[in-house]
């Protein structure tokens, strides 16, 4: 990679293989570990050339959070259009296997408030909201046409909630080397958490009680 790219084509293309090479690096160690030298080196690229791409690591990760909650939205879409309609628990199991085949948004979720939105420039931090909020706002009308039982906002509510579970969750389900060997002890089995059937069970609940209860908030009111 270590031709210099020099026309608008070639930048964004140089800029999404960086993402991918990022990405890659990720998969192997700890974000808190990881420096923006060893990405640049895995991208054969001098540090001072990365940093002409990505002004600091936050913002090098939060592209790369970007890109996958894109990509996530858009698959699970997909997903959702096509077994439409779909119950409580189906819509449930079909996001969780979907993030946990999605290892690095959901290791980057954690970050996101705590790590990767501090040290970024307005604009920066500008542009990926406004992302967010148009992949909510779709995905939330989405939501609400493929669960019965859900009224208009709700979609967009029960998003936001599943980015909560999410983010605790993960934080839960992946804890340091040192904290999972003692996890590993059968006394405190109580205290492991798989993520994937967690996240399922947690959010198969929310949306079901979500729509019950506005199915018997309807009753009432009819009577």
């Amino acid at each position: 990679m270590r031709a210099r790219a020099r026309n608008p084509a070639d930048k964004l293309a140089r800029r999404e293989s960086i993402l991918a090479i990022a990405e890659g690096v990720l998969s192997r160690r700890q974000y808190g570990s990881l420096t923006m030298a060893e990405v640049a080196d895995a991208c054969g690229l001098a540090k001072g050339t990365l940093y002409l791409y990505f002004a600091s690591k936050e913002e090098l990760f939060l592209a790369t959070l970007e890109r996958e909650f894109a990509r996530w939205f858009d698959d699970l879409g997909r997903e959702l259009r096509r077994r439409a309609p779909v119950s409580a628990r189906e819509f449930a199991d079909a996001v969780a296997r979907s993030l946990a085949m999605r290892g690095t948004l959901a290791d980057l979720l954690p970050l996101l408030h705590t790590v990767l939105e501090h040290n970024l420039a307005a604009d920066t931090a500008l542009r990926f909201k406004r992302m967010l909020r148009d992949k909510v706002v779709t995905g939330g009308a989405l939501v609400e046409q493929v669960l019965p039982g859900l009224r208009e906002g709700d979609g967009v509510r029960l998003l936001l909630r599943t980015h909560a579970l999410v983010v605790g969750l993960r934080q839960l389900s992946d804890p340091p080397p040192d904290i999972q060997a003692v996890l590993a002890l059968d006394e405190l089995s109580a205290l492991r958490v798989e993520f994937e059937r967690e996240l399922a069970d947690a959010l198969a609940a929310m949306a079901a009680g979500m729509s019950t209860h506005l199915r018997s908030v309807g009753t009432s009111e009819r009577t």
